[in-house]
């Protein structure tokens, strides 16, 4: 649902849900892309061992009860200096902490004589055994954050250390799996990059790296487990893959690419103050995806023009009550105020399905993606959806904020938006029309496209959910993900098939999914009509970079081309040819 975190990008043409290792390398699915050169190590957490029987009730309750002030403090702490994922994962952790569920569970185990962590750990690992278990990929992916609570609880109450090992320079860490507080803990300075046997690329561990761009790939399966440590290996993550003790020479080209790399991004982010035009003049708007006030600042600080997408659900989520119409001005206006006046198109709630609210009486779904999510949680919860729009519209200056509609599927759903939107403008006796917009995530938004450009002000793709509707591949489900490819040729015949049906109201269509943060789509996106790009805040100022370099002309035959393959992998073979 989420179209910036992750967005991973796709795994091989190759790759299949049972890894191998082939012709050396194991192949993996893209957590966080980019490339590194270092040498294997192994990090394996210890288990915790606790007694089974208490020393007396009272004793025990004490004991836990002093553990969850504890921990409750140190997540608090952890909380205050902390931002955008980080501070959502921590924030979700004090949650889980204070669920009277797991404390009941807990007490009621004291009860019968056992000890306190052995009460906690009898309360919460069935449940994150039983969400693994389950059909539902994002909620099993969530069980990691119930077994990093278990252990962060655990550690407390026995007097654990469990700070993460000191690894020497350049360490590429292999996990079976990881917590995301190991993450959060690990020294940058030594570890380069992740190769983890389990999770998926929804995964908080996957979003964590992402957002402090460590090179990563998850779900490598079994194949990495005969890895040694101290073993070469070269990480390409953006290609899903890693290299396992290659020669000397492919070992020197890989270095000398880093280093090439590293140079270019010095170049580029002393450059990416200007504006983003093609070689031939042509503009094209360089926008960021934003999930904070953190990710305002990045963005800025690496020359974006604005915000294509600043997702709302951190405001929402992982909380016992709606937040108040002061909060949310609060927060838009901080983020406005971040970008120095540049553009913020804000996405309404877009939660149901794998993002559910717990103060949002919404029934278990069979199949969460098709059912009440994005705007039709708006719509079956108006007031919700009216306070969100006045605080919007509450912030200043007047006419920086424009509103993004989420999971549009017919003309009527963006009517309803637009007549609650300029209700409450005429209330707040705003000057102006307030430009409203929709996500094309929909193959049936795509398809009417023109019928909708006909009202909106803007288009704009979220490639991640129109890939998964387009191909009926659940991202979230890792026995399909390396099949899901947003260069799919269907899936750019609807992108071609937006951005016609905007041009003919005159209405402009920017891609705000993981494609428009992949150089290799980049040159497609331009050809098919594509005129803003709203990518990860860090991957800015090569996007502009890239797009310096090409000309209208080339970009518009390279997508002609593109749209005539009978597969996503011949796509990508012509854009590496065009990329050459």
């Amino acid at each position: 649902m989420d179209e910036t975190t992750p967005a991973p990008a796709p795994a091989p043409a190759a790759a299949s849900p049972v890894r191998a290792a082939i012709d050396g390398a194991l192949l993996g699915v893209t957590a966080a892309p980019g490339l590194a050169v270092g040498k294997a190590r192994w990090f394996r957490h210890a288990e915790i061992v606790v007694s089974e029987q208490g020393q007396g009730i009272a004793v025990e309750n004490e004991r836990f009860a002093s553990a969850i002030t504890t921990l409750a403090a140190r997540l608090a702490e952890q909380t205050r200096h902390s931002a955008g994922a980080q501070k959502a994962i921590v924030e979700a952790h004090a949650a889980m902490l204070d669920d009277p569920a797991l404390r009941d569970g807990t007490q009621s185990q004291i009860a019968a004589g056992k000890s306190a962590g052995h009460a906690w750990r009898a309360t919460i690992r069935p449940l994150a055994d039983a969400l693994r278990a389950g059909t539902d990929a994002r909620l099993a992916e969530r069980a990691d954050d119930m077994l990093d609570l278990e252990r962060q609880l655990l550690a407390v109450l026995e007097g654990v250390e469990t700070t993460v090992p000191v690894f020497p320079p350049e360490t590429i860490l292999l996990a079976d799996d990881l917590l995301p507080s190991d993450i959060l803990a690990l020294d940058r300075a030594t570890v380069i990059g992740l190769c983890v046997a389990r999770g998926g690329p929804t995964s908080h561990v996957a979003i964590l790296a992402a957002t402090i761009g460590l090179p990563a790939l998850v779900a490598v399966g079994p194949a990495l487990a005969p890895l040694a440590d101290g073993t070469p290996v070269i990480l390409e993550a953006s290609e899903g893959l890693m290299r396992v003790d290659p020669d000397a020479d492919t070992l020197v080209a890989a270095q000398v690419r880093l280093a090439q790399a590293e140079m270019r991004r010095a170049d580029m982010l002393a450059r990416a103050g200007e504006l983003c035009r093609m070689a031939d003049g042509t503009r094209i708007e360089a926008f960021a995806n934003l999930g904070s006030i953190g990710d305002a600042r990045l963005a800025r600080d690496n020359g974006a023009e604005g915000s294509g997408l600043l997702r709302t659900e951190f405001l929402f989520l992982e909380r016992e009550s709606a937040p108040s119409v002061a909060e949310q001005t609060a927060d838009y206006q901080a983020i406005a105020d971040a970008l120095d006046g540049r553009p913020l198109i804000v996405r309404l709630l877009d939660i149901g399905g794998d993002k559910p609210a717990p103060y949002l009486p919404m029934d278990a779904e069979e199949n969460p993606a098709l059912g009440l999510r994005g705007i039709r949680v708006g719509l079956a919860y108006p007031q919700m959806l009216e306070d969100q729009v006045r605080a919007i519209l509450s912030v200043r200056p007047t006419g920086q904020c424009r509103i993004m509609v989420p999971m549009i599927a017919s003309l009527d759903e963006l009517r309803a938006v637009r007549a609650a939107v300029d209700r409450i403008a005429a209330e707040l006796d705003l000057p102006d029309r307030v430009p409203v917009g929709v996500m094309i995530e929909t193959p049936a938004a795509a398809v009417t496209a023109d019928l909708i450009a006909s009202e909106a002000e803007f288009l704009s793709v979220g490639t991640n959910d129109l890939t998964q509707y387009t191909l009926a591949m659940d991202r979230g489900n890792p026995a399909v993900a390396s099949g899901i490819d947003g260069l799919h040729p269907a899936v750019l015949r609807l992108i071609a098939q937006t951005c016609k049906g905007g041009a003919v109201h005159g209405r402009w269509t920017g891609v705000c999914g993981g494609l428009a943060s992949e150089p290799l789509a980049v040159p497609i996106l331009i050809g098919l009509g594509v005129t803003e790009l709203s990518c990860a805040p860090a991957i800015i100022p090569e996007i502009k970079a890239l797009v310096a370099t090409l000309g209208m002309d080339a970009c518009r035959a390279h997508a002609t081309a593109c749209l005539a393959c009978t597969s996503a992998a011949q796509v990508r073979t012509l854009a590496r040819e065009f990329a050459a």
